[in-house]
Parts: structure tokens; sequence; C-alpha cells
């Protein structure tokens, strides 16, 4: 799979820098003004990545957090940056289908779905996290506006890193899915890694939510939490609640 070599290589943060801690916490207060978590819920950031979230919620006053991953390239860099500010987060090397517990606040942000090749696949995550959920609890997806992706997708761009290294990106729109290939050039190598998404549309997402015995019960097109608006969001981001006490 794509993401096992993309997500283990040291460039994918330095490609992603773009997503700072100021976007990070931004969307932390739309998910405190929604969700209302209190001090002590269980909270989940699934996906975490190297913890950005998790370590500003615990930065925050929150003292249950776990954070899960598939790449132990970025679980590392998420533990000493949790140990560097001096926070307590758990975190865990795993993948989205076999993390286990129960949580009162499930998280998955910065587009952190639909990998997986097929569609079934894909909502077994959606299907894992509403049985996660405590009664009552909240799950909150932060995925990019599929239809705005397909409306503006640049077919190609190039970037240099702060290490003088130069990024190019190549990008597709085959079968829903947004394809891209991303070449890291050097003065003497050269790597290709590649990422694929699965263009899941509001109306998609939701119906899956649902479907895993969740209520959809808001959604935002930014993280300053405007209204989603399908031409024009940025974002898509839905707010659900556990709907049944099972």
């Amino acid at each position: 799979m794509w993401y096992k070599d993309w997500f283990a290589d040291e460039h994918y943060l330095a490609l992603y820098q773009h997503r700072d801690k100021a976007e990070a916490l931004q969307l932390l207060d739309l998910v405190e003004r929604t969700a209302h978590p209190t001090s002590d819920a269980r909270i989940l950031d699934l996906a975490c990545g190297a913890g950005r979230h998790s370590i500003s919620l615990a930065k925050r006053g929150y003292t249950n957090i776990t954070g899960i991953d598939l790449s132990s390239t970025l679980i590392n860099i998420a533990k000493a940056s949790a140990e560097e500010q001096k926070v307590k987060v758990e975190f865990i090397e795993s993948d989205m289908l076999h993390f286990q517990g129960h949580y009162d606040l499930i998280l998955n942000l910065f587009t952190s779905f639909g990998y997986f090749e097929t569609d079934a696949d894909n909502e077994a995550v959606i299907n894992k996290i509403g049985n996660a959920l405590t009664p009552n609890g909240y799950f909150v997806i932060d995925f990019f506006n599929a239809t705005l992706v397909e409306q503006t997708l640049v077919p190609h761009s190039t970037k240099v890193l702060p290490s003088g290294e130069t990024v190019d990106e190549c990008r597709v729109i085959a079968d829903r899915r947004v394809n891209k290939k991303i070449i890291i050039r050097s003065a003497d190598t050269t790597k290709e890694y590649y990422e694929s998404v699965r263009l899941f549309t509001l109306q998609e997402l939701r119906a899956m939510i649902e479907r895993a015995a969740m209520k959809c019960e808001q959604v935002f097109g930014c993280y300053n939490g405007d209204p989603f608006d399908e031409q024009t969001s940025t974002r898509c981001i839905i707010v659900a609640k556990k709907t049944n006490a099972s």
C-alpha cells in the first residue's frame, strides 16, 4: 500500500509543513465547541501522524488521549514531541481497523480516510469507529471537499523544500480517486512516492456514518466553523454522535 512507504519517509512532514500548529488549534477549537469533551474524556486521534492534534489536546488539559498511526516513523516523532513538551499521550503503532478500546470522542483529521482500495474496506473503518464509541460519544472527521477537489485539481506543481530538494507532484482523477505521484529530486538521488484517496462526497460520508449507528449533527466547510458549501468549501468536517446505547 502506498501509505506504508510514503508515511515512513522523512520527506512527508516536510512536504506538508504548511499544516501547522495554528491550523490544528483552530480545528480543536471547533471540536471543543461541537463535541464538548470533558477533561477526562477518552479521546482517540485515529491516524494521528506526528501527533500535533493529540499533543495540543494534552496541552489543553485532556488527560486520557490515545494516538494511533500505522507509520512507526511518525509515531516515534510523536512520542519524542510529547516527551519534549512534557505532556502525556499514549501513542500506538496500529492500523485503522485493528485499534482496541472504547472512546468518548474519536477524531479522524487531515483527510486521513479513503486510503483503502475498496469502498467496503473504507466503510469498515467507519463501522469500527461506530462500534468503538461509547453511548452518546462523538466522531469528528475532517475530510477534503471532493467536489471542490474535482473542480480545481492542479495537474502538476513543483516546490522546493527547505533542504533544497525539488518536489514534483502530478495529479489525476480516475475511478473516483485522486491519485498523486510525488517525485523528490536531490543532487544525486530521485525518489518516487504515491498517494491515492477515494473522493467521498458529503452524501457518501453521511450515509456511511448513519449506517454505523451515528447521526451527523453538524457539517462545516473550514476550520473556523463556516457552514459547508459543496461548491466553495475547502474542507468537509462532520460532527456525528452515537445514536444507540449498545
